[in-house]
């Protein structure tokens, strides 16, 4: 499973997205998929191949043994014990009992190639020694050989079919051996079975390869379904993170065209309406900054343009409350430069005042008084109404 830093493989678009989480190391999802369901089947295959193992080969453990145990049974019947009891040393081989009863054992025990070797015993008080050998080779036990490494099952055989609990090694190799009383013995002669361990291991070898088998099927389909499975899921993701990339990169009207027709299309439709409404909302934002924009710098200007106002009009005040030199005849008025201006012509320039000529009631009858004798009846004083 290979680890990448968070934001890595986002195609170098160098977005804010994809450098959000830079530099923090972890999974990526889709590795973190695969392993949990990569580990998920292997873990139900182990228990899987034990089933397919352990407890067959407990079941075949416990058929073979009922088997060994039926079988012992079935052969004892054959075999009357009193014909027997004369048969107790080497040399008593060559007693047509002996020789009939041997062929009768070595017949059984090449009608059944699961069986590695047949034989009748005796109890004589605490030893048990062989009567009957099927064994062709120069290793069969005569009559009368004691057997010393009698299993528990075995001096069980005596009384009732039984069977050894696990594999018992003597000096003819490792066997499985089911035993049982033959009929008329009294509880002194039995028959035994022998199978040899390699049958029976090449058996629980089969059932071993059978579960090592559906093991590696189990995760070949482990590997191929989390691939399959991460793929899918984060071949869905890809595009919700192309979309953020875009929201975050201010293309709000570029809609994720992906159907999957599941839940993920929920997630896709909330993608989209978060894409619109954000185009939206930035377009609004947009133009309201523009008409602050524009508000603002009407209000510079309106700013200026008063403040420019003011400080001409205060140049002006400030110039005519200024102590004015006035000649007391002509009343024409000095300027900063000494020269000598009218009145109305110095109070034009520095205040922006405008002068209209007329007369003065008092003026005008001293200088046109006949004229106004018919019109007034009596003259006004110097601060009368002004005539135009």
């Amino acid at each position: 499973m290979v680890c990448s830093p968070t934001g890595k493989g986002d195609g170098g678009t160098g977005s804010r997205l994809g450098r959000a989480h830079s530099g923090k190391t972890g999974c990526r999802l889709s590795n973190k998929i695969f392993s949990k369901v990569y580990n998920f089947f292997p873990a139900g295959a182990g228990s899987g191949f034990t089933r397919l193992t352990r407890q067959p080969a407990k079941q075949y453990g416990n058929s073979l043994r009922a088997r060994l145990q039926n079988s012992a049974a079935l052969l004892s019947q054959g075999i009357d014990a009193r014909e027997l009891d004369d048969l107790r040393t080497p040399a008593d081989m060559d007693r047509e009992a002996y020789r009939r009863h041997l062929a009768t054992l070595r017949r059984m025990r090449r009608s059944n190639p699961d069986i590695a070797f047949l034989y009748v015993m005796r109890q004589e008080g605490e030893r048990i020694v062989f009567v009957l050998d099927s064994d062709e080779t120069d290793r069969q036990a005569p009559p009368g050989r004691p057997y010393t490494e009698a299993p528990a099952g075995l001096r069980s055989g005596f009384h009732a079919p039984s069977v050894d609990d696990a594999l018992v090694r003597d000096e003819w190799g490792v066997f499985l051996s089911g035993y049982a009383p033959l009929a008329g013995g009294e509880g002194r002669y039995l028959i035994g079975i022998d199978m040899r361990a390699d049958e029976v291991d090449q058996n629980l070898f089969q059932l071993r390869m059978t579960g090592a088998m559906s093991l590696l099927a189990s995760v070949l389909l482990a590997l191929i379904f989390g691939l399959y499975f991460s793929k899918g899921l984060t071949r869905r993701i890809h595009p919700l993170m192309r979309r953020c990339r875009q929201i975050a990169a201010g293309r709000y009207d570029e809609p994720i065209a992906q159907r999957t027709y599941d839940e993920f299309d929920d997630l896709v439709e909330a993608f989209d309406t978060m894409g619109a409404d954000l185009g939206r909302a930035h377009a609004q934002a947009a133009e309201a900054f523009v008409e602050l924009r524009r508000a603002r710098d009407s209000l510079e200007d309106g700013v200026r343009e008063r403040t420019r106002e003011l400080e001409d009009a205060l140049a002006k005040v400030s110039v005519l409350r200024g102590l004015l030199p006035i000649c007391s005849a002509c009343k024409k008025v000095r300027d900063d430069q000494g020269y000598w201006h009218q009145v109305e012509q110095f109070v034009s320039q520095h205040s922006g005042a405008r002068f209209s000529h007329g007369l003065c009631p008092a003026c005008a009858i001293e200088l046109y008084g006949d004229l106004f004798a018919e019109s007034q009846a009596k003259p006004s004083g110097s601060g009368g109404r002004a005539t135009e």
